[in-house]
C-alpha cells in the first residue's frame, strides 16, 4: 500500500522529503536541454525593461517542468515565472509517477524559475540555474536549485540540505563562513537601476557603505544560484530588494535548512514570508551589521 493512503496521517516531514526528491528529478530532467541550449541564443525579448531578458528557452523549460511535475503530482499547482499560475492536469490515461501522489493534489504548489540568470544563459556564462520551491499546505517544505553547467543540484527537505555533485554523490550542505563583514563576499543587487529613480544620493551612500564593509562585492546575475551558494558556504551573503517568489522560494529554504540565516521583507507586498521581494541571506556565523542596516533603511522608505 502506498504510504500516502495509510489510515495514519503521513507526517509533513515524510511528504517534504518525497516532494524534494520529485523536485530533484524534475530539475535533472531539464539539464540536457539547458546544457545544449546554453550560449546558442541568437535573439531574445525583454519583459519589464531591458534589464529583464527572456528567451524561447525560458518558456520551453517551464513547459517541460510542468509536464514532468503534472505527471508526478496531478492536480498540483504550478507558479512559474513565464506563464503564471495554473493547476497541472497530469498525463491523461496514465498513473502518477509519484506513488499515491493523487492524495497530495492541490495541497502542493511548485514555485519555479526555469532559467534563473537568463542574461548569463543567453551570453554563454555558466552561472545560471533552475529553481524549484515546493509548498505543502501553504508552507515551503522543500527547495531545489540545479546548476546545469556544473552538474550540481542543491536540495533541502524540512530536516536536511544536501548537494548532489556531477558524479551523483550526495553530501551535506552547511551554510558556514566568516563571522565579520570585512572577511566576507556579498552578492548584492542593490542598488539596481530602479533605486536611482528615487533618492540617488541615498542609494549611492548605501552602496559605498556596503563597499567599505565587505571584502568583496559581487553582482553575479542569478539570485537563486547565489542563495544556493550561501547554503553551501561558497558565498557569505546575498542582498536584494526586488526578487519575485520564484527567485527566492527554493533558495531561502535551502539557506535556512543548511543552518544559515535569512531576513525576508515585504516592502509593501502581500507575499508570505519566504516569498517576499527583499532578502538578506547569510552564513551561520556572519554578523551582517551594515547589510542589515541598509535593508532596514530601504524597508522604512517603502
Amino acid at each position: 500500500m502506498s504510504p500516502y493512503n495509510r489510515t495514519v496521517v503521513t507526517t509533513k516531514a515524510f511528504l517534504a522529503d518525497e516532494l524534494a526528491n520529485f523536485a530533484v528529478e524534475a530539475a535533472q530532467s531539464v539539464v540536457p536541454y539547458l546544457r545544449a541550449a546554453a550560449g546558442t541564443v541568437s535573439e531574445f525579448n525583454t519583459k519589464r525593461d531591458l534589464h529583464d531578458p527572456v528567451t524561447v528557452h525560458d518558456r520551453a523549460v517551464e513547459n517541460l517542468l510542468k509536464d514532468f511535475l503534472g505527471a508526478t503530482v496531478p492536480g498540483s499547482r504550478f507558479l512559474g515565472e513565464e506563464m503564471g499560475e495554473e493547476i497541472l492536469p497530469g498525463s491523461s490515461g496514465s498513473e502518477p509517477l509519484g506513488e499515491g501522489a493523487t492524495y497530495l493534489a492541490n495541497r502542493v504548489r511548485w514555485i519555479v524559475d526555469p532559467i534563473d540568470g537568463t542574461a548569463n544563459f543567453a551570453s554563454g556564462s555558466h552561472y545560471f540555474g533552475t529553481s524549484i520551491g515546493v509548498e505543502l499546505d501553504g508552507q515551503v517544505v522543500a527547495g531545489v536549485i540545479s546548476t546545469p553547467m556544473t552538474s550540481e543540484i542543491f536540495a533541502a527537505n524540512l530536516e536536511e540540505a544536501w548537494l548532489i555533485d556531477a558524479e551523483g554523490r550526495r553530501s551535506p550542505l552547511r551554510s558556514s563562513g566568516p563571522a565579520f563583514e570585512s572577511q566576507a563576499a556579498i552578492s548584492t543587487y542593490y542598488p539596481g537601476p530602479r533605486a536611482f529613480l528615487g533618492d540617488k544620493d541615498a542609494a549611492s551612500r548605501r552602496f559605498i557603505e556596503l563597499s567599505d564593509a565587505y571584502m568583496a562585492i559581487r553582482r553575479l546575475g542569478a539570485g537563486a544560484v547565489d542563495l544556493a551558494h550561501v547554503a553551501a558556504g561558497r558565498l557569505s551573503c546575498v542582498l536584494g530588494v526586488s526578487f519575485a517568489p520564484w527567485d527566492v522560494a527554493a533558495g531561502i529554504h535551502l539557506v535556512q535548512v543548511a543552518g544559515g540565516h535569512t531576513v525576508n521583507v515585504a516592502l509593501g507586498t502581500s507575499h508570505a514570508d519566504g516569498l517576499r521581494p527583499a532578502v538578506l541571506a547569510y552564513v551561520e556565523q556572519l554578523e551582517p551589521t551594515v547589510a542589515l542596516r541598509v535593508l532596514q533603511e530601504i524597508d522604512a522608505e517603502s
